[in-house]
């Protein structure tokens, strides 16, 4: 039998069978593989895992008006709504590592809204409760938003920091008094149970002073937001190398307002130890001392000084921003300079934003955005500036989002464009 010749065109054809079925099955891996990757990235074990890596986006309509790349962090994206979620998150699981917070502890705080919030939907997903004191000046919708969540709201007259009445100072004790419960509660049952006087034969409990806190607390923590040095760790080790790798390292400058500074201080340290030429900016709203600090050297006035009156010392409508004292975790800041903003400017840019944007905006997100602007004005075109979108409007309807409020201090908006920043 003649042997089989085998042409070119055969070994062609061998080959380009052999190399289809290759491709195909490289493609069905690859796509198979990616599809498992995709599902894995997709699912988060629960709530608090949901926390974080939120999308930085591209504000368009600043970033053609400036002719930088302003990018925004979408933090209202968080379970909570805020950039508060992460500094939750931390203080507890520092809280319970320390073992000063165990399943079925109350974490108190005194806040303004955003972080009580988050303390409110977060605390649960640990076991444990929450308690909160809030100045009653606030956004109502803020305290109806946590009571809803089933936290306990305790609302006060706003003090200065100084005075032993101001919903910080009451947080602290709260902590106390739900530590002293629980001890209380450990030594009776240590003592076979709660003493009882026995008259005509039924038992009576002993008189108890009325508690915020249930019989069955195991204790109190007190969250300290603004010098717990958590808030600034949730920021260093979270949002700063967020952005970092967001950016591909490609970023020129961050700004922020600080309240109680852990969001300035985390990232701006984070960043500037990526790349010390990254300059990070404060931008404050009116009554606080801290753009005097960082452009002055000097704190504040001596008629802004808390402790010189009882009243609130802040001048503004932005909520969560703004102070007259340094606390340890602003401390932690590496900052290049400040700015202030004024209430006006938060709530044209809120409106602008909202217009151009489609981002319906707080007011500490709003005033971010105009520290963005400005960062833009100094460095000029060409640069790429990020900041931080904390909140978004909802938690702020009954004041920077109400008209009939916003027109009795004389801040409605008026602007068509960005001219109240100066641009045409």
């Amino acid at each position: 039998m003649a042997p089989v010749k085998v042409t070119g065109a055969v070994v062609a054809a061998a080959a380009m069978v052999m190399l289809s079925s290759y491709c195909y099955w490289s493609f069905f891996i690859r796509l198979s593989e990616k599809k498992k990757k995709k599902e894995k990235l997709s699912m988060r074990n629960g709530l608090v895992d949901a926390i974080g890596n939120t999308p930085l986006i591209r504000i368009n309509s600043l970033s053609e008006a400036t002719g930088c790349e302003i990018l925004g962090k979408c933090e209202f994206l968080n379970p909570g709504g805020s950039v508060k979620d992460r500094v939750v998150v931390k203080i507890i699981q520092e809280a319970m590592e320390s073992g000063k917070l165990f399943p079925g502890g109350v974490v108190t705080e005194g806040s303004a809204g955003s972080t009580a919030i988050s303390l409110a939907t977060v605390a649960p997903a640990y076991g444990c409760k929450c308690h909160v004191v809030i100045p009653d000046d606030a956004a109502i919708e803020k305290s109806q938003i946590i009571e809803a969540l089933g936290a306990t709201v305790e609302r006060v007259r706003p003090v200065s920091i100084t005075h032993k009445d101001h919903f910080v100072n009451i947080a602290r004790r709260r902590a106390e008094e739900a530590n002293e419960l629980a001890s209380e509660r450990r030594l009776e049952r240590e003592s076979n149970g709660i003493h009882q006087e026995k008259t005509n034969g039924c038992a009576v409990a002993e008189e108890k002073e009325p508690s915020f806190f249930s019989d069955s607390v195991t204790g109190g923590f007190f969250a300290d937001q603004f010098e717990n040095l958590a808030n600034y760790r949730a920021h260093y080790e979270g949002t700063g190398p967020e952005i970092w790798h967001q950016t591909h390292g490609n970023i020129d400058a961050f700004v922020a307002a600080a309240g109680t500074g852990g969001t300035l201080a985390g990232v701006s340290r984070f960043l500037q130890e990526k790349n010390e030429r990254v300059k990070c900016f404060l931008i404050d709203p009116p009554g606080s001392g801290l753009y005097n600090k960082v452009t002055r050297g000097v704190m504040y006035t001596r008629e802004e000084a808390e402790g010189r009156r009882l009243k609130n010392p802040f001048d503004t409508i932005t909520e969560g921003i703004g102070i007259n004292r340094l606390t340890k975790n602003f401390l932690m800041a590496k900052l290049d300079g400040g700015f202030r903003g004024t209430d006006k400017e938060a709530v044209e840019m809120s409106r602008f934003l909202l217009e151009n944007d489609g981002l319906f905006l707080g007011s500490s997100s709003a005033m971010n955005c105009v520290g963005a602007v400005r960062v833009a004005q100094t460095l000029g075109p060409g640069h790429t500036i990020v900041t931080i979108l904390c909140d978004n409007g909802m938690r702020h309807l009954s004041k920077f989002h109400d008209p009939k409020y916003l027109d009795r201090y004389g801040l409605s908006p008026t602007a068509i464009g960005l001219e109240f920043l100066g641009i045409k």
